[in-house]
């Protein structure tokens, strides 16, 4: 197949979607398929690049100050764009991982063109800053003006601009032929929506050896954005009831994502700033787990399924993922630092909670293998191009 896969946001912003994305570009490459990316900055790609993936660079003027997102309007010269190149590449399937401009643009082009499209969402469980709820209207009008979309119009969650934020992807979902979501409880959320046609569909990872981790300290790892809704305090405050607890080095976390916060830490925890995806995988291969501490917002954490390629099981806190990873998390059962620290300690303890686990994350793991994950996408793409004969 000759597939384009698109995404509005910036490849070397550090951001789940951006992993998932590069990880699926690699598996279609690798399992003989002809990829071509396009992205805002798909070209400085190095990874992409050494695959043979070819790369085009959408063009944006603005980007939005703090999340780094190019503004890439949905314009008649961007289509005509797109357009060309899907015949250049005479393009079989396109598949878009966000709400923007540039996805609508691909979206639309494809749909002129009668090739098929599948939009894959990484998550419908948007969060807004509870002071800035006057905005809703705004983003709504401003979405619809970026992508051409038609607003959702429709209540998705009891704040009005959760609603707004994801009425956006709601939109843009509905111009896809197929919608994929990676995990089970995002899917019966886009159901509920009124979207008909849902794939769920494991993100992928670079399949790695892994082995026992032995010794002590028990070495643990938070890597994800430095944003609200990641809970990164969480961490932070059960870390030093850990530590108090057990005394200091009992237990390591190795933070990655951003700079040591101002206010005071334990001294088990250590920040190794933003790292390359190489970097952050190295920190994993060594950690006997790792942490999210989100509740509500992740459909599929990208940390999770890195960590379970790597033999690594995660602790969670929130209820829906505890459920979606089955024996491969561990719950902390409330949502609380507290109860965060109390499953810690009970792990530096005694191992075997986290042997079962383990094991678990290396099940799981082999049922999202790169080559799992694109036969899937081909199976799809089959059933698309059956649907419309």
């Amino acid at each position: 197949m000759r597939l384009l896969l698109v995404i509005d946001y910036k490849l070397g912003y550090l951001g789940g979607a951006q992993t998932a994305f590069t990880q699926q570009a690699l598996a279609l490459a690798a399992a003989g398929h002809t990829v071509t990316v396009a992205a805002p900055d798909a070209s400085t790609h190095a990874a992409l690049r050494g695959a043979g993936i070819q790369t085009w660079d959408a063009p944006f003027r603005l980007v939005i100050p703090g999340a780094d997102l190019p503004l890439v309007r949905n314009s008649r010269r961007l289509r005509a764009a797109v357009a060309f190149l899907l015949r250049q590449q005479r393009t079989d399937l396109v598949l878009v991982h966000s709400e923007f401009g540039l996805s609508a643009a691909a979206l639309q082009a494809a749909t002129e063109q009668r090739v098929p499209t599948m939009h894959t969402v990484h998550t419908f469980f948007w969060q807004g800053p509870r002071a800035a709820w006057l905005a809703a209207p705004l983003i709504t009008a401003a979405h619809a003006a970026l992508t051409g979309h038609a607003s959702a119009r429709v209540r998705l969650a009891p704040r009005r601009l959760d609603s707004a934020l994801r009425g956006m992807t709601l939109a843009a979902a509905r111009a896809a032929d197929l919608v994929v979501s990676p995990s089970h409880h995002q899917a019966v959320a886009l159901r509920a929506a009124g979207l008909d046609s849902v794939l769920v569909l494991s993100n992928t990872s670079t399949e790695r050896a892994t082995g026992a981790r032995t010794g002590r300290p028990l070495r643990l790892l938070w890597a994800a954005r430095f944003a609200p809704e990641k809970r990164l305090d969480v961490a932070l405050d059960a870390m030093a009831i850990v530590q108090r607890t057990l005394g200091e080095g009992a237990v390591q976390l190795a933070v990655a994502g951003g700079s040591p916060p101002r206010r005071p830490y334990a001294s088990s925890i250590v920040f190794h700033g933003r790292l390359a995806p190489s970097a952050v995988r190295a920190l994993m291969d060594d950690a006997h787990a790792c942490l999210i501490t989100s509740v509500g917002f992740d459909n599929q954490p990208m940390v999770a399924i890195e960590a379970f390629a790597s033999g690594a099981p995660v602790i969670v806190s929130d209820p829906a993922l505890a459920i979606e990873f089955g024996d491969a998390a561990i719950t902390t059962g409330q949502p609380t630092a507290e109860a965060l620290a109390r499953i810690i300690v009970c792990i530096a303890r005694d191992r075997g909670m986290l042997d079962t686990a383990s094991a678990a994350a290396r099940a799981f793991s082999h049922e999202a293998t790169p080559a799992r994950h694109a036969a899937q996408i081909e199976r799809a793409f089959l059933g698309i191009a059956a649907a419309a004969h």
